[in-house]
């Protein structure tokens, strides 16, 4: 499977633009040597005005506007699991296309960081994603610095990696240079700063001055890592001298000034330009939500003991932990009694020690790293936090694998203390967690699969897969296992670190489920690996309270992707995180962060007082009284957190900070599955039944006979085959015998040739475009014949990306009214409300129909039984109760596929079954809400969609079962729409 990427998605989009925006019609001037990038002016006025204009949207307290002086410093804040490196890698591509910048340095902190960028940026499906579905047409070279092997004494050779970069042309308009360095070889390393070496590259024997040279463009990763009184910023500042630095990143280096009382603590942004915090990515859906649950322990006592050592048949270290207290250590020998740790313990004393495990007079055996419950029962603490984690991810799994026309296979990563807990090792100390969670995980698929029906019989041989072989159920990745010389340590290490395609599968190469899909690690998989998948996290080692929760969490907020590499961003999903009783306080502590890192989260402005209260005709201190006396806001104006949701939900004009349900407490609020009302299902069910028919598109006859002439009409499109050419600027210095002149003399110029094989030229259109290849080469033999011989050298991969581009053009605006839908005989099977044999489901994941939830009960018309929604408009709808209807319900997402001529699917968002009102007749009505204004304010891709349901529509009408489909903008009620369909 491939991991599909998504073009232009808004929020990476404007990153992109911010940054190339900044440059727009700043005096840029042409390299002087091949090696270096264009000249940035950066005296030029319109820089530091274009700045300004692009942090009007930012809030004033981060915009830090820092002085342009020798470099221009650029920040892109973006939270963890929103697509930083796609974004840089877009950045690259699109300050080439737009400026002629060809020479780039990425710095990362680490050497996860720097393997996770390189095996990227060397996919070749990102090098295709970028060159021919984004249009660019260009290469990314990549080089990779190393640290040097050690060796004899002998030739020092000059990094061939550098040297590859700065001999790199600008005058190759189609080849972008690379360098990705980790920051340990910036600082430790003399590589880069010996100047000994046996030769050099263009004069230069010092690789730092080689780049230097270069003028490149520094992108940093990760800049929280490389603050600027960090050594690694300094070698960047001081001797890469870059014309441009631009920090992508989630956190920043941080800044204080003052002492005592007076201590101001400041992120350390320069020129910030695009803010997509965490807040912004919550609400908008961009990454998962967070579900915190703590394990509360059989006794209720918020206290555990750890086994921190043992000490061979001598004494046991104890550590004892109650919260909000301090932790106490205390060591006990053989025949003392546990009750000096707690009375709880009373009447249990230490019978015997080995090397690795204590045993105690009420027979129950523990290892060292074990947690125990303070009570007599000694209950393993872990042992209780992996059965919960287990029972939320088969929880998770079921529904990600069960009632979807695409599977997502779900992963769980557990963080532990004590590698020997997992490993088996030299000494023979038991592994007792990896006993336990294979007994644990045993006992739950056994569970599971007791309670799975008819319908489940898919899932069921997957479980059974499961069962079978347990051990392929789970891996580890620690930082010892670099240096293992283990054969089978070796491949769990290559999957986990470099097989995320393999981790996301379903199957394996040989056919087989591949069930691997729950890993282990200490802290080793942070920074650097993420996986799209990961839908629990549990905690079963602690960690200080002073961390950044996001951080914590970050290893498992980006969206998922179903079985065939398609991210899933149109529901709303949850990561659970499990944490012990000493985090019990994690969900609050980590809405503060959020919260924290946005201004106007805590208060009210009196530009947004008097702003809210126009639009409600009020005065401002009409407003601010109405505020006050309903407990809303102090005199101060700063937000009561304890009535913020009822504020927000009565004034929405002033809903700022972390909207409600993203970040959730199952210990304090028990979530309830959404359940579909089997009464109203009876009375809907035919129209649910008819619109999940599956239709194919066909587009007309003639369009088939005529797409061979459209081909070759855009194959003869300027500069879809043009050669590649690169000029040189050559520049004479004379004298006239006063003074020195500069005068301009004839350059060179070359073609740039890079073709690729007829079979693979032909393959690439057919993957973007669908265009047979057969009507491909019919095309292409017609162009020959009209044009005369395409020269070799064009079969190149610039063409394909021209060609890709024209076809996007002309498909958009051609299709419309060209198709027709026709009825297949495929089965309806299985569907988001229904099992295959047409039964209703039990429930529904609130994700499928909404991402926010209102308290109360729908009207008894209502499919489900509970408010679920995505936005205002489609609360005010769940919310109105029409006389005219007879039963109404919100269609989960994804779960009708209309095919359209965009190439995607679409799925509308509502389905009403009405009378007239002499009760005669029943309608269908099937609404699409858009929350805009205005038809214009629609992008073409939605329009295109909507047209499409028009279409088909019409069609299922013709096919027997009449249809009316409607499109409901924001300034229409649902009730309108209802009655003039039914004056019609």
């Amino acid at each position: 499977m491939e991991l599909i990427l998504q073009r232009g998605l808004p929020h990476q989009q404007k990153a992109v633009d911010a940054i190339s925006t900044a440059l727009d019609g700043v005096q840029i001037t042409s390299p002087v040597q091949f090696y270096e990038n264009p000249h940035i002016s950066l005296s030029d006025s319109r820089l530091s005005a274009n700045i300004r204009e692009i942090q009007k949207s930012i809030p004033a307290e981060y915009r830090s506007s820092m002085p342009i002086g020798d470099c221009l410093n650029i920040d892109i804040k973006m939270e963890t699991g929103t697509g930083k490196t796609y974004v840089y890698t877009h950045t690259i591509c699109e300050l080439h296309k737009r400026y002629g910048f060809n020479k780039f340095i990425i710095a990362v902190p680490s050497l996860a960081i720097k393997a996770g960028t390189a095996q990227f940026l060397r996919d070749e499906y990102i090098k295709r994603h970028f060159s021919d579905v984004c249009g660019y047409g260009t290469e990314i070279e990549v080089g990779v610095l190393e640290a040097p092997k050690k060796k004899k004494k002998g030739r020092s050779y000059f990094p061939s990696v550098v040297s590859d970069f700065v001999k790199g042309s600008c005058q190759n308009t189609k080849k972008i240079y690379v360098l990705l360095v980790n920051m340990q070889l910036l600082t430790g390393a003399k590589l880069l700063t010996r100047d000994d070496y046996d030769y050099g590259v263009e004069g230069f024997y010092r690789p730092l001055d080689a780049i230097q040279a270069t003028r490149p463009i520094v992108i940093i990763d990760e800049p929280h890592r490389f603050s600027r009184g960090q050594k690694a910023f300094k070698v960047i500042a001081d001797e890469i001298k870059p014309q441009c630095i631009i920090r992508f990143g989630a956190t920043f280096p941080e800044t204080t000034s003052g002492r005592g009382k007076n201590k101001i603590t400041v992120k350390d942004y320069q020129n910030l330009l695009y803010d997509l915090n965490a807040c912004e990515s919550f609400n908008q859906n961009l990454i998962k939500g967070v579900t915190k649950e703590h394990f509360e322990p059989v006794s209720k006592r918020e206290e555990k003991v750890k086994i921190t050592s043992i000490t061979s048949k001598d004494s046991v270290t104890f550590q004892y932990k109650k919260r909000d207290e301090a932790t106490k250590t205390f060591t006990l020998k053989t025949g003392d009694s546990l009750s000096i740790i707690n009375e709880a313990f009373e009447g249990i004393t230490v019978h015997a020690i080995t090397a690795s495990t204590v045993e105690f007079s009420n027979g129950i055996q523990k290892s060292t790293g074990e947690e125990l419950d303070v009570d007599i029962y000694m209950t393993s603490y872990q042992e209780q936090m992996m059965r919960l984690a287990l029972e939320r991810h088969f929880e998770t799994e079921k529904a990600n694998f069960c009632g979807r026309n695409f599977k997502i296979k779900t992963l769980a990563l557990f963080f532990i203390d004590d590698i020997s807990s997992y490993r088996p090792n030299e000494e023979g100390k038991e592994p007792y967690l990896l006993q336990a969670f294979e007994r644990l995980l045993k006992e739950r698929i056994e569970t599971v699969l007791s309670t799975l029906g008819e319908h489940d019989a898919e899932y069921r041989a997957y479980l059974e897969a499961s069962l079978a072989n347990i051990s392929d159920c789970h891996a580890g990745y620690f930082s010892q296992d670099n240096s293992d010389s283990d054969e089978d340590i070796a491949k769990e290490v290559e999957v986990i670190l470099h097989g995320k395609k393999q981790l996301l599968s379903f199957k394996n190469p040989d056919g087989g489920y591949n069930t691997l899909r729950f890993l282990f690690s200490k802290w080793t998989l942070k920074e650097g690996w993420d996986n799209p998948n990961v839908f629990t996290i549990a905690k079963l080692r602690s960690s200080g309270s002073e961390n950044s929760k996001l951080q914590e969490v970050g290893r498992g907020l980006r969206l998922p992707v179903d079985e065939n590499g398609n991210r899933i961003s149109n529901e709303e999903f949850q990561l659970n995180y499990i944490v012990d009783f000493t985090e019990a306080d994690f969900a609050k502590r980590l809405i503060d962060q959020i919260n924290g890192e946005i201004p106007q989260a805590a208060s009210i402005s009196e530009e947004l007082l008097e702003a809210v209260a126009r639009k409600l005709g009020l005065s401002s201190d009409e407003l601010f009284d109405a505020l006050y006396d309903k407990h809303y806001i102090d005199r101060r104006m700063n937000i009561k957190p304890d009535t913020r949701e009822a504020f927000f939900a009565e004034y929405p004009d002033f809903a700022t900070g972390l909207s409600s349900g993203k970040v959730k407490d199952r210990n304090v609020n028990k979530p309830k599955p959404v359940k579909i009302r089997k009464a109203v299902y009876s009375e809907i069910r035919e129209l649910w039944e008819t619109i999940n028919q599956r239709y194919l598109l066909f587009y007309d006859a003639d369009l088939n006979s005529d797409m061979t002439d459209v081909v070759v009409s855009l194959l003869e499109k300027p500069g879809v085959f043009t050669d590649v050419v690169m000029t040189s600027s050559r520049d004479v210095v004379k004298s006239d015998g006063s003074q020195m002149t500069i005068v301009s003399d004839t350059g060179t110029q070359y073609i740039v040739s890079k073709p690729i094989p007829y079979n693979e030229f032909l393959k690439r259109i057919m993957r973007s475009t669908n265009i047979p290849i057969k009507v491909l080469h019919e095309a292409l033999c017609e162009y020959v014949k009209r044009n005369g011989t395409i020269n070799p050298k064009h079969i190149n991969e610039n063409s394909v990306s021209m060609f890709i581009e024209q076809f996007h053009d002309w498909r958009g605006n051609n299709l419309q009214g060209r198709f027709h839908y026709a009825k297949s005989n495929t089965p309806v099977g299985a569907t988001a409300l229904t099992y295959s044999d047409g039964s209703p489901r039990e429930d529904i994941a609130q994700g499928r129909i909404g991402t926010k939830m209102a308290p109360g009960t729908p009207s008894d018309k209502y499919l489900y039984d509970a408010f679920a929604y995505d936005s205002p408009l489609e609360q005010k709808n769940i919310m109105s109760d029409i006389e005219e209807v007879i039963v109404y319900g919100k269609i989960p997402r994804s779960s009708i596929a209309i095919p359209t001529v965009t190439g995607g699917m679409y799925s509308p968002d509502f389905m009403y079954v009405v009378r007239r009102a002499s009760g005669e007749k029943e309608l269908n009505i099937v609404v699409e809400t858009k929350d805009v204004e205005n038809k214009s304010d629609l992008r073409g891709t939605e329009k295109a969609k909507i047209e499409c349901a028009r279409v088909f529509f019409d069609m299922l009408s013709k096919d027997g079962y009449t249809v009316y489909f409607r499109d409901q903008l924001n300034n229409k009620q649902m009730a309108q729409i209802i009655k003039d369909v039914l004056v019609e």
